[in-house]
């Protein structure tokens, strides 16, 4: 233990050393960089002072950088790298340095000469280590590096992606949403940048909602009730603020006995809302007189489009603006200014319109909930037409908003039935150009494999639907062969493999995304036990048993037949 810790003092000072040259603006970097860390870790120079300015020279240094890292040297190297961070950071080091420390590790991850893991490991004790402010004011370097940093990761490392989304979450967990809003976006667009979009992290498998933990005061509201105060009534508290129960748990909202009371709330609501904008665009129309001036009329045609661009430039810049998203208050003295506040009335018509949508479709119903009666779905559309039309006339930029928010619904609709279909991978492989020649008309003459057999002319078996199927494709026997390659059942080892490494303690992968929750993944996989090794399934249907017992019992017994094979090599090769 002695020699390990000296050796490893030993390799930290002569790291250091080369990292020092290589955060300054002048330093080493690229290849000559790489080559210096790894002569550093493996000892290479004579001391820690000649490993920083000579770097891999001479025939040791040749010899260290022929043979990449293994395993322990890499994890010296990145423990090196955290605790040289830490000292920078402790002593008040600049931003440029901490950034240029980060820009070394990607180099370094890139030629595989340090782990992949370690720029990701060295963000987030740079994270843990920043206050709010200083954290916001390196997050831009970050962003800028976020093209290298995904291609790191898309290296099928576990690790790192878990490293990656433990500091954003850190990260979101420390900011304030109400004050740090921009902050928070940045982190999610970074998050929604880097990682794939079949990331089962951010998929929201089960539909979980956000639970409400609203204290309402229907006592309060009762005693302070006034008469001709509408606002302050009792029942207008309670139907307004019991709608928060409803959009926390959709499902226990559209159960019978609980729906007319819903959409009695609802209309009572909507039409207050209705109330006050019809109020508020009573006075402005009064306040905007007619111009009664001699040319008036030709005057506002003339100006018409200049005043059109005019709103227009002046609706986008209200619309760029950081907005300041508040907590409301539940107390009934407040009620009556809240609803007067277009943002409060916008928040609410907001949220409603997501509500109706969630229990249109059949999200509610994988989880078990009734689905929605032709009554229930009438009233729901009747609900989000009128709440569309009041989104609409809340001012500023009413229309412009409206019409945004309907765009996000109907990516929302994408976006659950991708989810529903099992979020198949949107990555596809590229492919290459054709260097088919173009038609007269431009575009490329597509041959199916029977067409090209007959010189491009299409086979007519006297029956349309005949000749449509003969034409589809090539009927060969090697394209038959190499289709049903194509759709091989995959060997059992393979098929398991991914939920091997999900159970790997070091993959970090909670319970929740495990493969096992796949109803069609484990379809499959008792299909091929069943057919590979019978064995397994009673693992699984013993008492206490589970797929990952038998998955466990067959990488046990796969060891098992390997060591037995080698076994038998080695008595052969003795016997011999």
């Amino acid at each position: 233990q002695p020699m390990l810790a000296d050796n490893f003092a030993a390799a930290q000072s002569r790291l250091a050393s080369v990292l020092e040259e290589g955060v300054r603006a002048d330093g080493l970097a690229g290849a000559a960089f790489v080559d210096s860390v790894v002569a550093a870790v493996r000892g290479a120079g004579a001391s820690s002072g000649e490993a920083a300015t000579s770097g891999a020279e001479g025939a040791n240094g040749a010899a260290a950088k022929a043979e990449p890292l293994d395993a322990e040297e890499r994890g010296t190297l990145e423990l090196s790298m955290r605790i040289f961070l830490e000292r920078k950071s402790s002593a008040g080091a600049a931003g440029a340095l901490v950034v240029a420390l980060i820009d070394r590790s990607i180099e370094l991850a890139t030629a595989r000469a340090a782990d992949l893991n370690t720029p990701f490991a060295l963000m987030e004790d740079l994270f843990d280590s920043q206050v709010i402010s200083e954290s916001e004011a390196l997050f831009p370097q970050i962003e800028q590096r976020g093209a290298a940093l995904a291609k790191l990761m898309r290296s099928t490392n576990n690790r790192a992606k878990l490293t990656f989304i433990r500091t954003c979450n850190e990260l979101l967990r420390r900011l304030s949403k109400s004050k740090n809003t921009n902050f928070c976006g940045r982190v999610l667009l970074l998050m929604a940048y880097m990682l794939p979009l079949s990331e089962r992290s951010g998929v929201n498998l089960k539909g979980a909602m956000a639970p409400s933990d609203l204290e309402l005061q229907p006592d309060e509201a009762a005693d302070d009730k006034q008469e001709g105060s509408a606002a302050e009534d009792g029942s207008l508290y309670a139907s307004f603020w019991g709608l928060q129960a409803a959009f926390a748990d959709p499902a226990a909202a559209v159960k019978p006995e609980s729906w007319a009371t819903l959409v009695s709330r609802l209309e009572t609501v909507l039409q207050v809302f209705a109330n006050i904008v019809s109020t508020d665009a009573a006075p402005s129309a009064e306040a905007a007189p007619a111009d009664l001036s001699p040319g008036g009329d030709e005057a506002a045609a003339a100006s018409g489009g200049e005043g059109e661009d005019a709103e227009m430039e002046e609706a986008a810049h209200e619309m760029g603006r950081e907005v300041y998203f508040a907590k409301f208050l539940t107390s009934p003295k407040l009620l009556q200014l809240q609803l007067r506040d277009a943002y409060f009335r916008r928040h609410v018509l907001v949220q409603l319109l997501i509500f109706v949508q969630t229990i249109s479709t059949d999200q509610l119903q994988r989880k078990g909930a009734p689905a929605l009666a032709p009554r229930q779905r009438e009233a729901a559309e009747k609900l989000r037409a009128r709440a569309s039309e009041l989104l609409a006339g809340i001012a500023p930029n009413g229309p412009l908003f409206a019409a945004a928010l309907e765009r996000l619904l109907v990516r929302e609709r994408h976006w659950l039935e991708w989810k529903r279909d099992g979020c198949a991978a949107f990555d596809r492989a590229a492919t290459e150009a054709e260097s088919a020649p173009l038609a007269a008309g431009g575009a490329k003459k597509r041959r199916s494999g029977a067409a090209a057999r007959a010189g491009g002319k299409r086979q007519q078996l006297g029956n349309s639907e005949l000749s449509r199927l003969w034409n589809l494709g090539d009927n060969s026997l090697a394209s038959i062969a190499a289709e049903g390659n194509k759709q091989a059942v995959p060997s059992l080892s393979a098929y398991l493999q991914p939920l091997v490494e999900q159970l790997d303690p070091e993959a970090g992968i909670e319970k929740e995304y495990l493969l096992t929750n796949d109803k069609v993944w484990m379809w499959k996989a008792l299909r091929l036990m069943s057919k590979k090794d019978v064995s397994l399934l009673g693992k699984i249907s013993a008492q206490g048993g589970s797929m990952e017992a038998a998955v466990n019992h067959f990488v046990e017994k796969q060891k098992g037949n390997a060591g037995g094979e080698e076994g038998g090599e080695a008595t052969a090769m003795e016997t011999e």
